[in-house]
């Protein structure tokens, strides 16, 4: 039970309670590529889908836990009896948990965090009526090139930047590219490049999640945009801007007054990454 119990909290624990040491730094290893190649391979597209990531790194992980976890236990369970076996390696046990756990936050941050995806969860309306406050998100950072974001996109912004001075990254969507004019008035209508973008009530079969809700429809070079936002006023007014060089223009979907998140010109260094709402 023990052996057991200890696999599940940590992966390896099980067979370093049972003095099997290459086991332990077996499963060790495994973990720590868990948490490194999942990502890197669903972002990549070798399988599955960026929204399901938070749950691929679950599965897998719990997946190897319990699994060695099981094995661990089946082996103790044929060792000789030998009363408290398990106390005989509790402090290289201790210090087996310590190391691991420290390698597998500290190469989750360098390299799965900072290098290919981040997880994040929208803590405030800044992505309301799209979805609801609490909801995971996925920041793909691997391949992402700012220079190539289109309107519409979903992005976030990095924390303590000189874009935006957040806690947390920003989640906001791209209205306007470089070589753009943008222009909103108090009563929240928007235009862009003197063109306005056309503001009717979503559809009945739209989730508003308890938000009134409006469906824009921006005209783009690329053809027209489209989405939905809260209707309650704008808490700011932007006289006509001028996107530079260098830079984009972005609002959240929530356009309440109650605004906590990024808005107006961002400059593209402080863009984090594209953003994916994770199922």
């Amino acid at each position: 039970m023990m052996a057991f119990a200890g696999g599940v909290l940590a992966p390896g624990l099980g067979f370093m309670l049972t003095g099997r040491l290459p086991l332990a730094i077996l499963t060790g290893v495994l973990s720590i590529a868990i948490v490194l190649l999942v990502p890197l391979m669903v972002v990549d597209g070798v399988f599955g889908t960026i929204d399901r990531l938070p749950s691929y790194l679950i599965v897998t992980s719990a997946a190897l836990r319990f699994g060695a976890a099981a094995i661990a236990a089946f082996l103790a369970f044929r060792d000789p009896p030998r009363v408290y076996r398990p106390f005989e390696h509790i402090w290289w046990a201790a210090g087996f948990v310590v190391v691991s756990f420290a390698v597998n936050d500290g190469l989750r941050t360098r390299i799965a965090y900072e290098q290919v995806a981040e997880f994040g969860f929208v803590t405030d309306t800044s992505l309301v009526p799209t979805t609801t406050p609490g909801a995971m998100t996925v920041i793909i950072k691997r391949g992402f090139d700012v220079s190539r974001v289109k309107v519409g996109d979903l992005v976030a912004i990095k924390r303590q930047s000189a874009s935006w001075d957040g806690e947390l990254p920003g989640f906001v969507r791209v209205i306007a590219l470089p070589g753009s004019v943008v222009e909103m008035k108090n009563n929240g209508n928007l235009f862009v490049d003197n063109f306005p973008v056309i503001q009717t009530d979503c559809p009945a079969s739209v989730p508003h999640h308890g938000y009134t809700c409006t469906h824009e429809k921006q005209a783009t070079k690329e053809g027209s945009h489209e989405r939905n936002t809260t209707a309650t006023s704008f808490s700011r007014e932007f006289t006509p801007t001028s996107v530079g060089k260098g830079q984009i223009f972005v609002l959240p979907d929530d356009r309440g007054r109650q605004l906590k998140a990024p808005a107006g010109l961002v400059a593209m260094g402080d863009v984090l990454g594209a953003v994916v709402v994770a199922r």
